[in-house]
């Protein structure tokens, strides 16, 4: 992306906007469905912890991979903008360095013999749709920032995109293990995307973050589990390690699984890699310089599109540049 982001607009629990340019940031107070909000009114409870009684063993058991539109760019030169500025922030491990795990991600039919580790730092989101009812997954994973609140995923894990609607009871699950939900449940307060996705929904745009709250236990996100890095302006081409939670078959949705590759650039906005993990994988961190004794590395990339009728095991990225920090940067000082 060439553009820097110049303002910010807020926008209701509506995807209306008036942020005019498409890297202009579109933020809410995470919303709630009907029922969340009178729980709140009828027993007392705290927001996040009314979002957090939602989410049932049997919701999270019975929630669908979100279905977003196939990738239509084709591959080809980056455009001669400007050249993007290089920006990062490193990756933290957590407070209590006890709290590592080296289980081994599942491999993707292509990378069958090679072995990663998960990382604590990636886990399953969870959110209702307002519009049609139901409950759905993506991926995602927590990033370092001062606020050590914030979860890196894809626009369309936070928004429908194209003039919808933001989602609701969205709530992050690191290391969500088999059902079970080792360092709790982490409430979403704010959400951030590119006013390009939740107006248009233009997947060079397909970035968010969300803000979210302490788990049940009192804790904050990246105390808890760490936080991926964050890189933007650099290569297009970096061999990079893919985490996420496919719950498509053949992939059962209950741990983390790996693809690793290189990328390649996908037009001016948009990055690709080979890699046959099913829907689910949505707002998965694309990783560059991933180490497998720490489970962290340097988030480059989203999960955001494949193709499943043409080329079912290609995925596409929106490519990290300007707005993407920006946008970064912006959410790290939401509520």
């Amino acid at each position: 992306m060439s553009a820097t982001l110049t303002g910010v607009a807020s926008a209701g629990s509506t995807a209306t906007s008036s942020a005019n340019s498409p890297s202009e940031a579109v933020t809410v107070p995470a919303p709630v469905s009907s029922d969340v909000a009178q729980e709140v009114t009828r027993t007392g409870k705290s927001r996040s912890a009314a979002i957090q009684a939602y989410w049932t063993e049997k919701r999270m058991r019975e929630a669908i991979p979100v279905s977003a539109a196939p990738s239509t760019v084709t591959p080809q030169s980056p455009s001669a903008d400007a050249p993007a500025t290089l920006h990062k922030v490193e990756p933290v491990a957590p407070s209590s360095p006890q709290s590592l795990d080296h289980r081994k991600a599942g491999p993707s039919t292509k990378d069958i013999g090679v072995q990663v580790n998960a990382s604590i730092t990636v886990g399953k989101i969870f959110y209702r749709n307002a519009v049609d009812g139901l409950n759905y997954v993506c991926s995602g994973a927590s990033v370092n920032s001062s606020s050590r609140r914030l979860v890196s995923t894809a626009g369309h894990c936070v928004h429908g995109g194209g003039g919808r609607n933001w989602h609701q009871n969205w709530a992050f699950v690191p290391y969500f293990n088999f059902g079970n939900r080792p360092y709790g449940t982490f409430p979403a307060t704010s959400l951030a995307t590119f006013n390009g996705w939740s107006g248009s929904g233009n997947f060079d745009y397909d970035v968010a973050f969300a803000v979210v709250a302490n788990n049940e236990f009192n804790q904050r996100l990246v105390d808890t589990v760490g936080g991926q890095g964050l890189q933007t302006g650099q290569p297009r081409a970096r061999f990079m390690t893919m985490l996420g939670y496919p719950s498509e078959n053949p992939y059962p949705g209950d741990w983390q699984y790996f693809c690793q590759g290189n990328t390649a650039a996908a037009g001016a906005n948009q990055i690709t890699m080979g890699c046959p993990l099913t829907r689910g994988q949505s707002g998965g961190p694309w990783l560059w310089a991933y180490n497998d004794s720490t489970g962290l590395g340097y988030i480059n990339g989203t999960s955001s599109t494949l193709n499943r009728i043409v080329n079912p095991t290609q995925w596409w990225s929106p490519y990290f540049d300007n707005p993407d920090w920006d946008l970064f940067n912006y959410a790290n000082g939401l509520p």
